[in-house]
């Protein structure tokens, strides 16, 4: 069978691929297990035989996972059904299928699909789902040309198995995932609100203040604080502190600047105010942080 991707004809056959997890694949922390396409014709049953008991599953007994899968519909329409709600599947649905959740799928016996899936492991998945990371909501990617490109080259290296694949694989199945992820978390039509988070994010990281950034961008703080915590997950003056911080871990461990020095370039009231900040973020003093060893002299000097 042909496809075409931008403008060059690839030719992809059905298959599955079920994956051992070794020790290499568990020391990574986020390893793809197993991965499959599927082209299903109008009136075909599903899901394809030939699937481990533990996956396979019948319209009228859905199934429950031991595994975080991701599901994409290429083309075709079908229907989800997933903690206790109901989706109808267009071309270009993607949805993710949490471990230990009950849910069924199928396409619409009038259109069938093609189907793409990807099963993940490891504790970065364990810890997204622990954090409510990964919902469930099906999330359009039909117009991600670049998304269905990386599912295609994972189906060839899951096929063709070259050397290194695994890990080529689990690179390609965190690309596939924070992908969905992050066209999950942007509405659509919201070019303007992304022109203004991006500068927002400029503003706090010439040193502006949060106050100064909502009156430059025409916002009230409410809407700035509202807007840039859904888009980044951290509040205008957490991500200010945070780039502050980081500059500070750069300055400490590759200059020779004292502690004193430091604070007053990053615009601290004092020295005592930067080492409280620091060490209350990052556990440690400013003098203690790693690669500081070299510049314990000039911290001596500021002292006295």
């Amino acid at each position: 069978m042909q496809r075409s991707f931008s403008g060059i004809q690839i030719s992809i056959t059905d298959y599955f691929e079920y994956l051992p997890v070794g020790p290499h694949e568990a020391a990574w922390t986020f390893c793809v297990s197993a991965a499959g396409q599927a082209t299903l014709a109008p009136g075909a049953p599903y899901p394809p035989p030939r699937h481990p008991a533990d996956h396979t599953f019948t319209w009228e007994r859905g199934r429950t996972l031991a595994a975080f899968q991701l599901v994409a519909i290429e083309s075709g329409r079908g229907q989800l059904e997933l903690e206790g709600r109901a989706w109808d599947l267009s071309p270009g649905t993607v949805f993710l299928l949490p471990p230990s959740v009950w849910h069924r799928y199928r396409p619409d016996s009038k259109t069938g699909w093609i189907e793409h899936w990807i099963e993940l492991r490891g504790p970065t998945v364990d810890a997204w789902l622990a954090a409510g990371t990964l919902d469930a909501t099906p999330v359009d990617m039909q117009n991600h040309t670049a998304f269905w490109n990386w599912f295609n080259e994972l189906h060839t290296l899951c096929r063709e198995h070259p050397q290194g694949y695994r890990a080529i694989a689990a690179g390609i199945g965190m690309t596939l995932l924070t992908s969905t992820l992050a066209q999950a978390g942007t509405p659509p039509n919201d070019a303007t609100l992304n022109h203004t988070i991006r500068k927002a994010r400029e503003l706090l990281s010439t040193g502006h203040d949060v106050a100064s950034v909502a009156r430059i961008l025409g916002l009230s703080y409410p809407s700035l604080y509202r807007n840039f915590k859904k888009a980044t997950g951290l509040t205008p003056k957490e991500y200010a502190r945070e780039l502050r911080l980081a500059h500070a871990e750069d300055l400490l461990s590759g200059s020779s600047l004292s502690v004193k020095e430091i604070a007053a370039r990053l615009g601290y009231y004092s020295a005592s105010h930067f080492s409280l900040e620091f060490r209350h973020f990052r556990n440690v003093s400013p003098a203690s942080w790693p690669g500081r060893d070299g510049n314990s002299q000039s911290d001596a000097r500021a002292r006295r």
